[in-house]
């Protein structure tokens, strides 16, 4: 999945929060796209099964879903 199309909508429209939800699997992001939202709140929802780790080095919080109670 490329995340880099995201980052660069966000830093082209600017919004002052954004919440994007992803399995995690992305390409390597760019930090320099990131720190192009500085004054853009970003939090990232990861689905369960999903990684964190490329999210993680980017510096992007994120929230890891859990399972659902049965």
């Amino acid at each position: 999945t490329s995340i880099a199309c995201v980052l660069r909508h966000l830093a082209q429209t600017r919004p002052r929060a954004a919440v994007i939800v992803t399995d995690g699997y992305v390409e390597a992001i760019d930090r320099e796209l990131v720190g192009a939202l500085q004054g853009t709140r970003l939090h990232a929802i990861v689905t369960r099964d999903g990684s964190t780790n490329q999210l993680a080095r980017a510096g992007i919080p994120s929230t890891q879903l859990g399972r659902l109670p049965a």
